[in-house]
Formats: structure tokens, sequence, C-alpha cells
């Protein structure tokens, strides 16, 4: 299970400052990553909203020939996300609907019936700081965690892991921006993007999520300007 595309991305955050006209290699500073750490952490309060297609959903052709899914959206306006210190180095999207994975998860019926009425739970994900490419801004960058869950069905405890990627996105600061108090909160009016990447039974693959396969959940922690 490798998030590779999310850790790519991180590395190149260590490394994007390495390469410019001269070969000097220009790097944020530990106190500079705490300060901007400070700078965006906090308890945000904003909005969960779910994107979703399955087995269900609707397919239609346009008038040019295109086919298109229909997809679900669900909202939930209570949702919160914390940002620690860059010593603590996490974000937390306190209270995801678990429950929802059981719209997208067909490959296995009994674990997608003990998923509808699991708890909500917490996504965890770690982040960094580096330099832009233009060394004129700060890029801020994440990598979901794995989520463990352990649910019992068909007679037995299962250790099921929950795979989440960032979307293949990351997020660009200005220093001034970094420098005032819930900096955090100019990217998370935007928009904070996850996508739903595979789930597994202890090592075995149970299935993985994708929009080429009409099977995906798009996830999006916004918070209102």
């Amino acid at each position: 299970m490798k998030l590779t595309i999310a850790c790519v991305m991180l590395v190149a955050l260590s490394l994007a400052s390495c390469n410019n006209d001269n070969d000097v290699e220009m790097r944020l500073t530990h106190q500079q990553k705490e300060t901007y750490g400070q700078n965006i952490t906090g308890e945000y309060a904003g909005r969960l909203i779910v994107t979703y297609t399955n087995k269900d959903s609707k397919v239609t052709t346009d008038e040019a020939g295109n086919r298109q899914i229909e997809a679900y959206r669900e909202t939930f306006v209570n949702a919160h996300c914390d940002v620690s210190g860059y010593k603590m180095h996490h974000v937390f999207l306190q209270d995801f609907p678990v429950s929802l994975l059981a719209k997208v998860v067909d490959a296995d019926t009994a674990l997608s019936q003990a998923l509808a009425s699991a708890a909500p739970v917490t996504v965890t994900a770690s982040y960094d700081f580096g330099y832009d490419t233009d060394y004129s801004h700060i890029v801020w960058a994440f990598i979901p965690n794995v989520m463990p869950l352990s649910l019992n069905y068909g007679g037995k405890e299962h250790h099921i892991l929950i795979e989440f990627n960032n979307n293949s996105q990351y997020y660009t600061f200005s220093h001034e921006a970094l420098k005032q108090p819930e900096a955090f909160r100019s990217i998370a009016q935007q928009g904070i993007n996850l996508q739903l990447q595979a789930i597994y039974d202890g090592s075995t693959l149970v299935q993985r999520f994708n929009s080429a396969d009409d099977n995906y959940m798009h996830i999006t922690f916004k918070i209102p300007r």
C-alpha cells in the first residue's frame, strides 16, 4: 500500500528549492517551518462536502456523444478541521462519516453492511512546507494517513485499512499570509480536498476507487468566507 503521488509531492517540497540558475540550494529553516506551523494552527469550523458515484449512478450520453455519470452529493454542516503545530505535524478532520463508504464499497457485501453502521472516525494527515519553485511563495501539502478500523462481521473481527490520497493537490501561500494567525483559513476557504483511494481487509485488497471505473469518492473540507 503506497501513497505514491502524495509522497512524491512532499519529497518535492524539500527538493523543489534545490535547483536554480546558480545551483544554490535554498531550504526553509526549521524555525521558519515552526513559525508557519504556529500560524496555521487552530480549529476551523466549516462544511464537509462528499461527492461520489457508484453502480447505481445514472449514466447518460450528451449530444456530442460524451458519456456522463451523475454523482451523488452529501453535505455535513458541522465539520471541524484541527491543524496542529509543526512539531506535531498533523491535520485532523474530525468525525468523518465513515458510514458513507458503504455507498461505494460494492466488492464485499458484508464489509459494506458493516461500514454502514460504523461510527464516525477521525481522518489524520501529515503536512510539510517548502519553497515554491519561484522562491516567492511557500507550498503546503499533506499526506493523508491510513485509517484503521476494527469491524466485527461474518463471525470474526476484521482489521480494515482505508487509504485516502490528497487529490494530487498542493496549496500555495505568500510569505506575508503565513505571518498572519490562522493562516490556514485562506486555503480552507477555497477547499481542502482528498479522495478515497483503496480499502483493505488486513493485507488483502478489497477494492480500489477511481473515476475511470465510475466508482469514486471526493471529499472537500471548506469554511465560509
